[in-house]
């Protein structure tokens, strides 16, 4: 099989861009409803224990879509980084430190988790517009604040669970606080992804098309 063309490969990210949009705005949206129960529960608006048949059941509900949603994303945004990155390398974008499939893979290799995605992202980020020694230049706000926001949420949310499973009415309220905090950050990575998806969707398109153009 020929290899695709950048031309194919860019026409190919856009549609990608458009599923893996979709999916980011719904795990968003999960996220912002997952928070505000948690927040109601937190501050003794509604409580799980003695409140009316449908509250719990819509509780877990909430939580259990937040979940699935953001377990099913993974399938786009997974396809999108890695499309995105093999285009670098049709525009013959050089000394990339990350290849296409390890720029996802990282995200399951447990401890390096924490930090390979983040330079994947960042390489994808600056070689999108065409700099030179994408890894080891200064990452864009953009991508350092999603990452920070991943991360924390991620580690917030192992905290609540934990602390609200000490059962006690004082330890549930603090779960959920920490709960609620978790999803507004889990929340504006989301916000931040739809950010550089779009950023590096405008590079590739408006800097890495021209580089191949007249390379």
């Amino acid at each position: 099989m020929a290899e695709m063309s950048f031309a194919e490969g860019l026409a190919l990210l856009e549609r990608r861009t458009k599923i893996t949009t979709i999916a980011i705005w719904a795990t968003l949206a999960t996220f912002v409803a997952a928070m505000v129960g948690e927040l109601l529960e937190g501050f003794g608006i509604i409580t799980l224990d003695g409140a009316p048949p449908g509250i719990p059941l819509l509780a877990i509900f909430t939580y259990l879509a937040a979940t699935l949603v953001y377990l099913i994303s993974v399938i786009p945004v997974g396809m999108w980084i890695y499309r995105a990155h093999a285009n670098l390398e049709l525009a013959g974008a050089y000394d990339l430190e990350f290849s296409p499939g390890w720029s996802v893979g990282w995200f399951f290799v447990p401890f390096m988790n924490l930090f390979k995605p983040f330079q994947a992202m960042k390489e994808l980020w600056n070689a999108s517009y065409g700099t030179s020694n994408a890894y080891g230049r200064e990452s864009p706000a953009t991508v350092s604040t999603w990452w920070a926001c991943y991360i924390g949420g991620n580690i917030l949310s192992s905290v609540g669970t934990r602390v609200s499973a000490v059962n006690s009415e004082s330890s549930i309220t603090v779960g959920a606080l920490i709960g609620a905090f978790s999803s507004l950050l889990l929340a504006a990575s989301a916000w931040l992804l739809l950010t550089i998806v779009r950023e590096v969707m405008d590079g590739q398109r408006n800097h890495l098309q021209v580089h191949e153009a007249f390379a």
